[in-house]
């Protein structure tokens, strides 16, 4: 295809078939309407399909993805929510159940070792002095529960905070000891 005159818009278009050779010659706006609208609007086409082809491919690619991580997801919420707590296989409440034990005795405890110079802060009632929460097993069935909630008074008369720490079984569902976490017995 060669222009012929481009200042009276003429096309000259040279083809080749066979033996047979010619040359054909065209104004511009009839070569545009014969020529580049035939050969390039199926292409056009051809191209926009296999956009939307690939942009409807990728798009369903995406959904069964998020589908998938989806269902994923949620069998493994419900596979930790049927979980127990505790890392030895202990049920939820066991942290509950130690820190009511350890809480009712912790009294008790602390008459025999101090001459009852001791207060609980934050207005603790004996069922909330250990947190259940704050529960950590330490070995199979046995956990250990620490409360902050203890002021113990020193030689000065004043008040301090000190750290009871309570060890429970779970089996036997008993306090096995307690001790003040300063090193103090």
């Amino acid at each position: 295809m060669y222009v012929s005159s481009p200042t009276n818009d003429l096309v000259a278009v040279r083809w080749q078939r066979n033996n047979e050779t010619g040359t054909l010659l065209y104004g511009i706006e009839e070569f545009a309407r014969e020529w580049e609208q035939a050969g390039t609007g199926n292409a056009k086409w051809k191209l926009r399909a296999g956009a939307i082809a690939a942009a409807a491919v990728c798009g369903i690619g995406l959904y069964l993805g998020l589908r998938a991580w989806e269902s994923e997801r949620a069998g493994r919420v419900a596979a930790a929510a049927r979980q127990p707590a505790g890392v030895d296989g202990s049920a939820a409440d066991d942290g509950a159940l130690a820190a009511l034990a350890c809480s009712r005795g912790a009294d008790e405890y602390l008459r025999s070792v101090t001459d009852g110079s001791f207060k609980w802060a934050y207005g603790a009632t004996p069922d909330e002095r250990f947190n259940e929460q704050v529960a950590v097993h330490v070995a199979p069935g046995i956990t250990t529960s620490v409360s902050d909630k203890l002021l113990m008074e020193d030689s000065s008369g004043a008040f301090r905070r000190v750290e009871l720490v309570c060890s429970y079984d779970i089996e036997d569902r008993k306090v096995l000891r307690y001790w003040i976490a300063n090193g103090e017995e």
